[in-house]
């Protein structure tokens, strides 16, 4: 894994830490990224930390869950 996707899993991380919430457009907009490629992102860090976040519908957002453990210090 390259420098530049440990740094955007980190940023997820410690925005869920931080805020309880992380959605694409924060991404996006953060790191100037496109849609496809924020994506794989989230989808790397649900690999590495499956228990820490799941998609609420309703805010179309991710969300802490109860038992969120930092992964990327």
């Amino acid at each position: 894994m390259n420098l530049a996707v440990v740094a955007r899993l980190r940023f997820i991380d410690c925005m869920l830490e931080q805020y309880g919430t992380i959605n694409r457009v924060v991404l996006t907009d953060y790191f100037g990224l496109s849609v496809p490629q924020v994506s794989l992102d989230i989808k790397a860090y649900m690999e590495a930390a499956p228990a820490n976040m799941v998609y609420d519908k309703t805010l179309r957002a991710y969300k802490r869950t109860p038992e969120f453990k930092r992964v990327f210090p």
